[in-house]
């Protein structure tokens, strides 16, 4: 884990499996809020646009008769309270437990038991949606999730729903922390370039060996990099018949992973 304040869910499925899913913080919960909001505000906004400049003045000019201009009134207030009592439910329902904010962060309501939320359980969550919102910007709702082993807010607890980070998102972003890390070390190091005939005496149990030392190269400090490090390189340079020559340990393992990954990593 990258993060020591990650939390998890973890779920048991009938046939003994266990499933993790990583669950959401108050950051991304957050930017995700702040995107619906503005959401809301522009459809809002429109609305309200669409009252001043269209419907006035035609009233104004003659154009509708009064009984229907009320109906047209009555007709945008109906459509403002529903999209603003609604938007929460209807999306997180209609769109797998996901709003256009959670979407674009790559989160995602669930059931405690790993499961599609139901349309009951979102309208319970957003219904406590209010008293998270106290006393003012989330608050209490985001006191909660600091002191909820599950990142749940009040209306989650309720519900008994929990967000979680989509693990495909979740998965870009953990590649991209490495990649970045590893570009780093090879820029600074000295490249050298094998062969295919090297390249193909990489077993599997050493590719998979190589991948797991690669996903600490963004967290780990650089002297327990080296120290895991050396081993490895001493059993490449050998069978490889790639000495290192004046590169050290880890950048060694970095540029023998960038050059092969493409053949093992899908």
């Amino acid at each position: 884990m990258y993060d020591t304040l990650n939390k998890e869910l973890v779920v048991t499925t009938p046939e003994q499996v266990q499933l993790r899913f990583q669950t959401a913080g108050i950051g991304s919960r957050a930017v995700a809020g702040i995107l619906d909001l503005l959401i809301l505000g522009a459809v809002n906004m429109i609305l309200y646009l669409a009252i001043i400049f269209i419907a006035i003045p035609m009233q104004a000019a003659g154009n509708v008769p009064a009984e229907s201009f009320a109906y047209g009134i009555a007709a945008i207030l109906v459509v403002f309270v529903l999209l603003n009592a609604g938007y929460y439910v209807g999306t997180e329902y209609y769109m797998g437990g996901r709003t256009i904010g959670k979407r674009i962060m790559g989160l995602r309501v669930l059931r405690d038991n790993g499961q599609p939320a139901t349309l009951l359980s979102v309208i319970i969550r957003n219904i406590f949606r209010l008293l998270d919102m106290l006393p003012s910007y989330y608050m209490l709702g985001a006191i909660t999730m600091m002191f909820s082993a599950k990142d749940k807010r009040i209306g989650d607890m309720v519900a008994g729903t929990v967000v979680i980070v989509e693990q495909q998102r979740e998965r870009q972003k953990r590649r991209q922390r490495i990649d970045n890390a590893l570009w780093r070390w090879a820029q600074v190091a000295p490249p050298f370039q094998l062969g295919e005939e090297q390249r193909s005496r990489i077993s599997t149990e050493e590719w998979e060996l190589l991948s797991a030392w690669v996903d600490y190269v963004p967290v780990m400090p650089q002297e327990r990099l080296g120290a895991l490090a050396e081993p490895m390189v001493e059993h490449l340079e050998r069978k490889l018949e790639q000495p290192r020559g004046t590169v050290d340990a880890v950048s060694y393992l970095v540029i023998v992973y960038l050059q092969i990954r493409t053949e093992w990593d899908v």
